[in-house]
């Protein structure tokens, strides 16, 4: 396992891509690895993150909040790597019905419940006794917004921000533009954002105070992250 570097790089220091400029990387990466194999490699690092950096208990609660999209399959692909690593206690929130589900984002679903995974409702939130040390991974949505959240998912990330768990977002927090960095309301706000392979020019804005950078390659060990920081996290 590589160890984290924790010092605080400016944003200046690194690549930051543009909206097209990212898109390319993505379909680069996704040619390269196929949408199963990309969407693997990003739980893994996901659950890496979560197991060595974050290093919660094996008995404490993770929610998993998913979206639709790419993002929701790798927030459910890490709960169910998570779960295979020893972690008991994971939760599933989704914004739409499982049946919508289609590809490796629905086989991922199986395999995360028969790996011991419980899909909750937001509801249950309020009703069930979550410890303040909560993890709540946010999967809701990725870079392809263009304006404000609405229905469910507008409605999921409030309840979120209201809940006041700690969050780790997957690439981008919920509701911000990966572009110009506008939080549109609402918007997730993160404590880390674990940033996919590139860093996207709506990324240096103070909504995110510390976001994590991991490269994506064929060799699934042989890999960095770094830290680059706005400000103190």
């Amino acid at each position: 396992m590589s160890k984290l570097d924790e010092t605080p790089i400016s944003l200046s220091e690194v690549p930051v891509m543009e909206g097209d400029e990212m898109r390319l990387i993505d379909l680069e990466v996704t040619e390269d690895l196929n949408v199963y194999r990309t969407m693997e490699t990003v739980g893994i690092r996901t659950a890496d993150f979560v197991q060595y950096y974050i290093q919660p208990e094996e008995d404490q609660d993770i929610i998993i909040v998913s979206g639709k999209g790419n993002n929701g399959g790798n927030s459910i692909t890490t709960g169910r790597i998570l779960l295979g690593r020893g972690y008991r206690n994971i939760k599933l929130i989704l914004s739409h019905s499982p049946e919508v589900m289609k590809g490796v984002a629905s086989e991922q679903f199986d395999l995360f419940l028969k790996f011991g995974g419980s899909l909750i409702h937001k509801r249950d939130v309020l009703t069930s006794d979550f410890a303040p040390n909560t993890l709540l991974i946010d999967g809701l949505l990725g870079t392809g917004i263009t304006r404000s959240p609405s229905g469910v998912v507008g409605e999921l990330i409030e309840e979120v921000n209201k809940w006041g768990f700690r969050v780790l977002s997957c690439d981008i927090p919920s509701g911000l533009n990966h572009s110009t960095g506008e939080a549109y309301e609402p918007c997730i706000r993160a404590k880390w954002t674990l940033n996919y392979h590139v860093v996207k020019s709506g990324q240096g804005q103070p909504l995110n105070k510390r976001i994590y950078l991991y490269y994506l390659t064929m060799q699934l060990i042989d890999y960095c992250c770094k830290c680059y920081s706005q400000g103190s996290a």
